[in-house]
């Protein structure tokens, strides 16, 4: 027994710690697995267990790693890891300690995009109803696009086909690279700035790649908050950018940017050619419409001869005078007879309220006499009424006064204070009254009633006899 080694628990995990570090280098390694039991601390630390078919292993990603990761890590997701192994002594679990993780199988690029697009998706960037209208006329447009490239080669040749006389501007910047989207918002600053009628953001196909500066955030928001109109006319029909989602119109390519926002000259020509057929038409219309006026004052006879015009208002006038006054004589008759109407009117009303008034004074004289004596009437009716209750209510109380006297007879002569003056008594308990020994205990006292007050007694014995005859000891 001496010969054996005996060491402690945290010594093991030590020296298996210490071999793990020395032995195990996993930094040039990347370990594929599945996320389960996410969980994402406060403090910022990411637990979880990676695992496969066959196994699994806790892992712990502390939050100054967590901070570089370009992705949302979820539940279930298929990643690669580098990590180094190391024991956790506090509970002898051997752990992978992550310093680096990107996707596993699906691209990290694209999975960046997808939740770029949901997180700014979610907060209204691309909302249609923020989105601005397009302008009636289109005078002087800026273009965003590489200075050197085939973009603004299709912008510059469509616009000469279809509206040569539209302005162009050019704002270069770079349509690929990491400072790509840099310089994209600062042009598209510069020009939202100057008042355009319309900005065209272009470029041609390419990678998905290539065209992820046309995904970055801050441009996205950039155009979200531009005042001028904002075309997107990036890569090809397929390709589908955050910066055509939040364009005020998004072009499949550069070439359709530049025929949105440009009318065709030959279309607009035989426009003006049928606006022109029809106005000579109207005015061809108008023409003949005046020719036919100018013909009736022509032949109007007052316009031949503008005297016969006057003599025809003065004739006019002159009846006009004269209706005039035989109206005016009318209306003087018509004043006569209104006011010997109103005379006859006068009298009328004076004779008819005279009458109307004594007949209602009359009528008055017979309603108080009415009265009068249907008052006497109702007096009489009420003493009589009055003397019958009060004879009623007498008799009812002397009724009462008799029952009264009769039942406090007979309660005095039930009373049990009148069998007491009798000769006999009451044995009570605590005020219930004893009828019979088994009521009653050795030691009790017990309260007897008689004539002239109460006897308090301690029973001493009960005594139970056959017949009705008991008797209880007391002292």
């Amino acid at each position: 027994m001496t010969d054996e080694m005996v060491v402690s628990v945290s010594h093991v995990l030590l020296r298996i710690k210490t071999t793990l570090e020395q032995q195990l280098n996993l930094h040039d390694v990347w370990i594929s697995g599945e996320v389960s039991n996410l969980t994402k601390h406060r403090s910022g630390h990411y637990y979880f267990s990676l695992k496969d078919e066959r196994g699994a292993m806790s892992c712990v990603m502390f939050a100054s790693y967590v901070k570089h990761l370009r992705f949302d890590l979820e539940e279930g997701m298929k990643v690669l890891v580098k990590a180094s192994a190391n024991v956790y002594p506090q509970r002898g679990s051997l752990q992978l300690y992550v310093t680096s993780m990107r996707p596993d199988g699906l691209g990290a690029l694209f999975l960046e995009l997808e939740q770029r697009k949901k997180r700014l998706e979610a907060q209204g960037y691309f909302d249609p109803t923020h989105k601005k209208t397009k302008p009636d006329v289109i005078e002087h447009i800026a273009i965003i696009t590489a200075k050197e490239g085939a973009a603004i080669q299709d912008v510059i040749t469509t616009v000469r086909k279809r509206w040569p006389m539209l302005k162009m501007t050019l704002y270069p910047a770079l349509v690929q690279g990491q400072k790509a989207a840099e310089t994209i918002v600062a042009r598209l600053k510069q020009a939202d700035a100057k008042g355009y009628d319309a900005i065209l953001v272009v470029r041609g196909g390419g990678s998905f790649e290539d065209l992820f500066c046309f995904n970055d955030e801050e441009l996205v928001k950039t155009i979200y908050h531009c005042q001028t109109y904002i075309v997107s006319g990036v890569g090809h029909e397929v390709d589908t950018t955050l910066c055509d989602l939040v364009a005020d119109h998004r072009s499949v390519t550069p070439t359709a940017a530049a025929q949105w926002v440009t009318p065709d000259q030959k279309e607009v020509l035989a426009r003006l050619e049928q606006m022109q057929a029809t106005l000579n038409f109207q005015m061809h219309q108008h023409l003949q419409s005046a020719k036919k006026q100018l013909y009736t004052y022509q032949s109007n006879r007052y316009l031949s001869d503008p005297n016969t015009w006057i003599i025809d208002k003065r004739l006019r006038l002159d009846n006009l005078e004269q209706a005039l006054s035989q109206t005016k004589e009318k209306i003087t008759g018509f004043d006569s007879d209104i006011h010997h109407y109103q005379q006859s009117l006068q009298q009328a009303m004076g004779a008819k309220i005279r009458k109307e008034t004594q007949l209602c004074t009359t009528y008055f004289q017979q309603l108080m006499q009415a009265g009068k004596i249907y008052t006497q009437k109702q007096t009489q009716d009420l003493n009589h009424a009055k003397e019958r209750t009060q004879d009623a209510l007498k008799h009812y109380i002397e009724n009462q006064q008799k029952h009264l006297i009769k039942n406090v007879s007979l309660l005095d002569a039930y009373s049990p204070l009148k069998v007491i003056e009798r000769g006999y008594s009451i044995t009570m308990e605590d005020g219930q009254v004893i009828h019979s020994i088994h009521q009653v205990q050795n030691g009790k006292v017990i309260q007897t009633q008689v004539k002239d007050g109460t006897i308090l007694s301690m029973v001493t014995e009960c005594q139970e006899e056959s017949h009705a005859n008991k008797k209880t000891e007391i002292s």
